[in-house]
């Protein structure tokens, strides 16, 4: 570890000014020394010449600025990490509410958001972990969900050979093991997620006092779990767990996850989905307007890398249960394909299929296609251009993308175009 030396040494001979700075520091303390020799008349007795104060430095000073970075203390090393995306775009949306919109669009391709990092080294293997990350809208700079840390908030402990323990605001493991999965992740916006990300892959709901265990790295192999508490007298009164595990072997990205939410309706906002669940959801009520009861996602994904494109299918199950004692099974199809064109151009495409039925009989389907196109100016900057088209059918009678407000007809499609810095 780099360290650091401050000596201060002054000394004035007459109108003339020897000032000689440098640092020295271990873990952010300054040892200072600081010799000051002023006012020397060159007509007495004690006069004292500037090669005899560049001596007294060389042979006193500096050997005892060497003692004392030899002699320091060691510390285990530890980091603090700032970081953030900034995005926006403009979008022309085709049908909302019945109306043709153009506007402006926070995130786009990823949502702004400005996270705190921290790692604590403790030896051993051992390590204290943090992490506290901020969403918010560029357009209007206000917070996400109106939490100061509402995309994630957690501490742990993490050891090299078995894994870490975090607790606190996480993501399922649905995002965490999925993530990678969807062209909305990869090239085609937020708005070409499976409608109302239903199966939360993309990380609409996070699961509020959660613990979590995740393994370390066999092999390519890593797999994980966590239980959300629903803080209420009433064990299972807003409560969830979740599964997931990953597999990577060089082109080969594979990935299965599950979530089980229960009573995620019900009055405890201060449980595991707190007041975020269902953001965009058009399936968080039953036909009759009866709320989730409980809801189960099952998901699978595999990606691979030919060389010449990335391509990846998905598969996820979804099942609603409702407080009516109605229920929604809905399954989702999703294919893609992205290749880089140039060292900088990146171009995808992707087609989803959503299919299902309530209980009572209706049955409902949404095909959807996804392109996109990122130019990167920098390792940090980039630019995007999206298209997204959606059709309805079956008992479905409106189309509606991701976070966006239901089309009037059967179909919607949207545009959009934007800018994403990264730090």
């Amino acid at each position: 570890m780099a360290s650091v030396f401050v000596i201060d040494m002054r000394a004035r001979l007459g109108d003339q000014r020897i000032n000689i700075q440098q640092s020295i520091g271990m873990m952010g303390r300054l040892t200072i020394l600081k010799f000051e020799l002023e006012n020397m008349s060159k007509t007495t007795a004690t006069t004292m010449s500037s090669k005899s104060v560049t001596g007294i430095f060389w042979r006193v000073f500096f050997p005892a600025s060497i003692f004392a970075f030899v002699c320091a203390p060691v510390h285990a090393q530890s980091s603090v990490t700032l970081y953030g995306i900034v995005a926006e775009g403009i979008g022309y949306i085709t049908n909302q509410g019945g109306k043709s919109v153009v506007g402006m669009y926070n995130g786009l391709l990823q949502n702004s958001r400005f996270g705190i990092r921290g790692k604590e080294d403790l030896g051993g293997g051992n390590s204290a972990i943090f992490l506290l990350e901020n969403g918010f809208s560029v357009t209007t700079g206000a917070l996400s969900s109106g939490k100061l840390f509402g995309r994630q908030a957690w501490v742990g402990l993490s050891n090299d050979k078995f894994g870490k323990i975090t607790l606190g605001r996480q993501y399922d493991e649905m995002s965490q093991q999925l993530w990678w999965s969807e062209a909305s992740t990869q090239f085609a916006t937020a708005i070409a997620t499976h409608i109302g990300d239903l199966d939360n892959i993309f990380n609409t709901t996070r699961l509020d006092n959660s613990i979590r265990y995740a393994s370390r790295d066999y092999d390519g192999f890593t797999f994980a779990g966590q239980y959300a508490f629903s803080n209420s007298t009433a064990f299972s009164d807003n409560s969830g767990y979740s599964l997931g595990a990953n597999y990577v072997r060089g082109s080969l990205t594979a990935g299965v996850a599950m979530v089980q939410l229960l009573h995620p309706a019900s009055s405890n906002t201060g449980g595991a989905v707190g007041d975020t669940y269902g953001f965009t959801s058009p399936f968080t009520q039953s036909l009759s307007g009866s709320s989730v009861d409980s809801q189960r996602n099952v998901a699978a994904a595999v990606t691979y890398d030919f060389g010449w494109a990335t391509t990846g299918l998905s598969y996820s199950n979804v099942l609603f249960n409702y407080q009516n004692s109605t229920g929604l099974r809905l399954q989702n199809v999703e294919f893609m394909a992205y290749r880089h064109l140039t060292r900088t151009l990146l171009v995808g495409v992707g087609y989803d299929y959503t299919f299902g039925s309530y209980s009572t009989g209706q049955a409902i389907h949404y095909n959807q296609i996804n392109l996109g196109a990122i130019y990167s100016l920098s390792k940090r900057t980039d630019l995007f251009l999206a298209a997204i088209y959606q059709r309805a059918g079956g008992a479905a009678k409106h189309a509606q993308l991701y976070s966006l407000s239901p089309s009037s007809s059967r179909s919607i499609a949207e545009v959009a175009t934007g800018i994403r810095v990264k730090f």
